[in-house]
């Protein structure tokens, strides 16, 4: 007995993670945070405004590309897992990914001028797809590793907020340069988002910064690959069935057990509607400056951007602190409310008769700063949570299955964003009335595009704060848990 105990207190006593690992780390979010940010501000509004393609074929297209993100995040999770690779299980899909999310990024924006509908249709599928796919090789390993590097309750915490950290301000500086660089204010009354030859460059552009950034977190922590915590390992002593995991064929098996774990499924359906809101309020955000507050100044649109993602530095650094004392999942809720309530606020506050009226900058920067403050918390938070449940997991089925977790976990959030483009697709065409293609919409059509771009989100946002109640890991809980599986293992190598 007194050697298990020594023996525990050995693999209690791991030594914490450098501050260099984190940061290297943290870099490759900047990559997720640059396809996340362009994309939630620009596809719709490129391809139905500058290229004239219809938005219920943008959302066509969105559901198309949604079935195949079903297929594949989960199981490059289920790979990860599993793989053997001389590079590292989680590395070698993360160089693979990071070598061709850029190029493809760029196709992405850079569809012929000219084409037909049918063919510009093609290319937004196509490159969607691409798109989608590379990111998903690199980003599923790539969270599923910063769940490994600590076992730790709250480091887990300062790995996913640093890296929260360095991806705002790689969103920050994305949604300010896209509009001040690629779209200066040249002629006076005229939108410079109009522009074509804007959006190619912009995707030359930020395609290199998403591949960089890529690159740097795979080879900056490079070293982990020979950790052995890194290995897929039972934490069984004995008779561990674990050739049920082991072999594709059982994929949706382990899919299923995944979904049996009720603190993860309790988060999963949660921010898989937050993310849902979210998408839809960010996707909608160009029409509702630019046709209900009247604001189209590309510095102002700057200004705007800085404003949320100032509040969201800011929030990452006062919620990281105040994440020791309070739990996890009580951060999370909080967030979820304050954020439906500030959308709210975007419609009974601001518009024609209202009591802050249109073109009011100041007022609409100041409740996106509050956004950015209050929204911070998603940035990093989820990471953190799902460490725990891969513990409680592991405790369950004796299997370290991160990757299956963030590979499902992905998967939510590509749902929720091709889903949102689908809806705010359809509901700008066939609710809101937009005419593809013309700067100036009706009133009435300006007044609805309020109501999607604030009520709908925010009703999504109340009920994921309903359904985390049902999240159950706590500090002890968790700490618990741990010294169950510390022991377990030494058991299992006695």
């Amino acid at each position: 007995m007194a050697v298990v105990e020594s023996s525990v207190s050995k693999i209690a006593a791991k030594p914490r993670l450098d501050l260099r690992t984190k940061i290297l780390y943290g870099m490759g979010d900047i990559a997720n945070a640059v396809k996340m940010t362009l994309f939630g501000l620009f596809t719709l509004y490129f391809y139905t405004t500058v290229m004239g393609l219809p938005g219920s074929l943008v959302g066509i297209a969105s559901v198309v590309v949604l079935v195949w993100d079903a297929v594949i995040d989960p199981y490059i999770g289920y790979l990860s897992d599993r793989s053997r690779f001389r590079f590292g299980r989680r590395h070698a899909f993360m160089l693979v990914g990071a070598l061709t999310m850029g190029i493809t990024f760029w196709a992405f924006l850079s569809p012929p001028q000219g084409l037909s509908t049918g063919a510009l249709f093609a290319w937004l599928l196509g490159s969607s797809l691409l798109v989608r796919t590379a990111t998903s090789v690199f980003g599923v390993p790539y969270f599923a590793l910063g769940a490994e590097l600590s076992e730790d309750y709250h480091e887990r915490t300062s790995i996913t907020g640093i890296r929260g950290i360095l991806a705002l301000l790689g969103t920050l500086g994305t949604a300010v340069s896209s509009f001040v660089v690629f779209f200066p204010d040249r002629t006076p009354g005229v939108d410079p988002k109009l522009n074509y030859a804007g959006y190619p460059a912009m995707g030359l552009v930020f395609g290199l910064v998403m591949t960089v950034t890529g690159l740097i977190a795979t080879l900056g922590t490079l070293s982990w690959r020979a950790d052995p915590s890194l290995t897929l390992r039972t934490s069984l002593p004995t008779g561990g069935d674990t050739e049920m995991l082991q072999t594709p064929r059982n994929f949706f098996a382990s899919l299923i057990q995944s979904l049996r774990n009720p603190s993860f499924r309790a988060l999963f359906t949660s921010y898989s509607l937050f993310f849902l809101g979210v998408v839809i309020n960010n996707s909608l955000t160009m029409y509702y400056l630019t046709y209900y507050a009247q604001v189209t100044a590309s510095t102002a649109l700057s200004t705007f951007q800085l404003a949320f993602y100032v509040g969201g530095l800011v929030g990452v650094v006062f919620w990281l602190r105040l994440s020791r004392v309070v739990e996890k999942h009580w951060l999370y809720l909080l967030t979820n409310v304050a954020t439906a309530v500030l959308m709210l606020c975007a419609l009974l506050l601001v518009g024609e008769g209202r009591l802050l009226g249109t073109g009011n900058v100041p007022a609409l920067i100041t409740g996106h700063a509050l956004a950015g403050f209050f929204g911070s918390i998603l940035w990093f938070m989820p990471g953190s949570m799902i460490a725990d449940v891969a513990d409680e997991d592991e405790l369950a089925t004796g299997q370290r299955r991160e990757g299956s977790f963030f590979g499902i976990f992905f998967f939510g959030q590509q749902l929720a964003a091709g889903v949102s483009l689908l809806f705010s697709g359809v509901l700008v065409d066939w609710f809101a009335g937009l005419t593809p293609g013309q700067a100036a919409q009706s009133a009435q059509t300006a007044w609805r595009i309020g109501l999607l771009y604030s009520v709908l989100p925010a009703a999504l946002l109340g009920v994921a704060a309903v359904l985390i109640l049902r999240y159950s890991l706590s500090k002890q809980r968790v700490a618990a848990i741990r010294a169950k599986l510390d022991r377990r293992r030494v058991i299992g190598q006695i």
